[in-house]
């Protein structure tokens, strides 16, 4: 009896989400996660990126042009009657060191990790703040543990995610719309492959040394825990950056 009742409130039927970053890694395993639950999932993520999801709808936006990117989303929320679960998934994350950045290109990482959770936020808490339920979830990372270096400016935005994940807690757990951050670890995915072809087994045995778990995790590992946020067993928790990571950061 008490597992059926747990099966019951991790379900989003009759709910909608809105995804960022859907088409790879984690967003995929977190679209996939939120359809599960019986959520009508949109997908957004740049145009001519293929989303091997089970999405209701698709929305080619570029983050990194605010007002386009929201305007598709009210249109989004217009058509859906409503967005009850965001996710801010999307980032990019141009590694170099801080003195070789121009500010253009420092700023579009800003604008596409941090400044859309605000831009997507604005376009679809009105109808959550109408209908007195909402969650909003921001992925963050580990990285804001300060570990790495060249990682000046993807750090920025996600320290600037994590601070907007706090305030906007408080400011919206009146209308019951709960907003938390997860910050995952290092998770498997292509792009890690992509990025430490040649030195891929060094790399994995660096991750798991410095983990508490001695196996990597997956990007189901977040989707899973995006899910549980955004149910109804998550109805108490607001205001807090969850690290999925094996162990590996405890602040």
């Amino acid at each position: 009896m008490v597992s059926f009742r747990k099966a019951q409130v991790m379900q989003l039927d009759g709910r909608t989400a809105l995804v960022t970053g859907a088409a790879g890694g984690i967003g995929t395993a977190i679209c996939t996660a939120l359809a599960d639950a019986g959520a009508r999932v949109f997908g957004l993520d740049l145009e001519g990126k293929s989303m091997a999801v089970p999405v209701t709808r698709c929305i080619a936006a570029d983050l990194a042009d605010l007002p386009a990117a929201a305007a598709r989303v009210r249109a989004a929320e217009t058509e859906a009657g409503g967005i009850d679960v965001l996710v801010n998934n999307a980032a990019i994350n141009p590694l170099k060191p801080i003195d070789c950045y121009d500010l253009e290109e420092f700023e579009r990482v800003q604008r596409v990790n941090a400044h859309a959770a605000v831009a997507l936020t604005q376009a679809v808490v009105v109808g959550m703040k109408a209908r007195r339920r909402g969650a909003i979830v921001n992925i963050c990372s580990i990285t804001l543990s300060g570990g790495w270096t060249d990682f000046t400016a993807y750090v920025a935005s996600k320290g600037t995610l994590l601070g907007l994940t706090r305030s906007m807690a408080r400011e919206l757990g009146a209308w019951d719309i709960r907003v938390n951050a997860i910050s995952p670890g290092a998770i498997p995915t292509q792009l890690e492959r992509e990025v430490w072809a040649d030195q891929l087994e060094s790399y994995e045995r660096f991750i798991l040394e410095r983990q508490a778990l001695k196996y990597r995790g997956s990007a189901e590992d977040i989707a899973n825990m995006v899910r549980y946020l955004a149910s109804d067993l998550g109805r108490f928790i607001t205001g807090q950056n969850i690290v999925v990571d094996g162990g590996w950061w405890m602040p």
